[in-house]
């Protein structure tokens, strides 16, 4: 059988809105990732019945497998049953074992049932409940052909700790079960990236990001922090990571030290575990970032050890020497083995770009680095701490080295 294809489609006014971030369909594509399902789409549709029909019949025609978490409620805003009954050209039916099991649920909480949720225990004609162990919502399992090809929709609530249950239980169990021959899994290895731009990254790497390549290789882009996401299919773990090892290694011969990590982390984490492994701590004095590095870095989870002290400054003198001087003295001042200072942001001349000078102290002497205060207004703060931060990072890399 071939590979699956599948969308994930979440319901919910309160996800098109933007009230709430949609972590279901993220859960949820590494899981049938896992198992070898391919996600194609994710949608996300407002709790509008029409809306909510046409997502449903897009869907359905396709891909092989539909996954959707929200509308399962008792409320008038609860779509999801009359929605994909009606896409499918089918009516609901009540089915009673699943309201028994409602009222149940109901009872064992020492609460008498409204009439309103008796809803929950109706069904698009042709499916089957998905049993809920936590709540009042039963799943949709529904088989369908359509066109000569079988479609497959699975509905579940939206209420996190309930749909990963269900998932685990009867969901996934369910997909294996469609192609039983399938023993291909989907991983992704992440590299992040620190002090190189995206299509600068892209020139480096041009045979790596090309389409159609395998493993693929995808690039993207946060706050200065470049991530590379290889993907590759296999039978197995070992099979996926024998796949990606050549790639891997080609980036690590291209972009050395810039890589600062193998998983999804920040830059300040990578730093703040070096420190802790060699028992060592950091002050921070810091102008023209206004605090963010003091921030990142205490934003660290058992961070306090590394961090002795930091200071903000309202401005901090341009002229390098007269930073070194505030450099010297500040960390003379200080127990930590290392300081990062920042200086204020230098004003660009004629023919120059803003300036932003970084010096890290330490017992083996001042290190002065210049950055280009670059960059769109809303990152280039963010930038200039990273790059403040990973100034420590390559110094404390260097001195393993030596």
């Amino acid at each position: 059988m071939t590979q699956l294809h599948a969308e994930i489609i979440s319901i919910g006014d309160e996800l098109t809105s933007g009230q709430r971030l949609d972590t279901n369909s993220q859960w949820i594509s590494q899981q049938l990732g896992a198992i070898g399902i391919r996600v194609m789409y994710h949608t996300t549709v407002a709790d509008d019945v029409d809306a909510n029909i046409d997502v449903f019949r897009k869907a359905i025609a396709r891909t092989d497998l539909v996954v959707t978490t929200g509308g399962l409620g008792p409320t008038a805003d609860d779509l999801t049953r009359q929605s994909l009954a009606i896409a499918v050209g089918v009516e609901l039916y009540r089915d009673n074992n699943a309201l028994e099991t409602i009222k149940a649920l109901f009872t064992s909480r020492g609460r008498e049932m409204p009439p309103k949720n008796v809803v929950q225990a109706d069904f698009p004609v042709g499916s089957i409940p998905i049993h809920n162990p936590e709540g009042t919502a039963p799943g949709i399992d529904l088989s369908i052909e359509q066109a000569g090809q079988q479609r497959r929709v699975f509905c579940l609530p939206g209420v996190p700790a309930e749909m990963k249950q269900m998932w685990n239980n009867t969901v996934e169990p369910a997909i294996i079960a469609m192609n039983p021959e399938n023993k291909r899994l989907i991983k992704h290895f992440v590299i992040k990236t620190f002090g190189m731009g995206e299509s600068d990254m892209e020139r480096t790497l041009p045979d790596l990001v090309a389409r159609g390549r395998k493993p693929t290789v995808g690039i993207t882009a946060s706050y200065a922090t470049i991530t590379l996401r290889i993907t590759t299919e296999g039978n197995s773990d070992q099979e996926c990571e024998a796949q990606a090892a050549e790639t891997i290694e080609t980036i690590q011969n291209c972009l050395g030290n810039t890589i600062y990590a193998y998983h999804e982390c920040e830059i300040q984490d990578v730093v703040a575990s070096m420190l802790q492994a060699r028992g060592e701590s950091v002050a921070v004095l810091e102008s023209g970032t206004r605090g963010l590095v003091s921030h990142n870095l205490h934003s660290v989870q058992d961070q306090h050890s590394t961090i002795d002290q930091c200071q903000l400054r309202p401005a901090l003198p341009n002229e390098k020497t007269d930073l070194a001087s505030v450099a010297k003295d500040f960390h003379s001042n200080n127990q930590a083995h290392y300081s990062i200072v920042v200086g204020d942001v230098r004003a660009a001349t004629a023919d120059d770009v803003e300036q932003l000078p970084v010096i890290i102290a330490s017992d083996h002497g001042l290190h002065h680095h210049e950055f280009r205060f670059t960059g769109h207004s809303d990152i280039r703060i963010a930038k200039a701490a990273k790059q403040a931060i990973n100034c420590l990072r390559l110094q404390l890399l260097s001195q393993q080295a030596d």
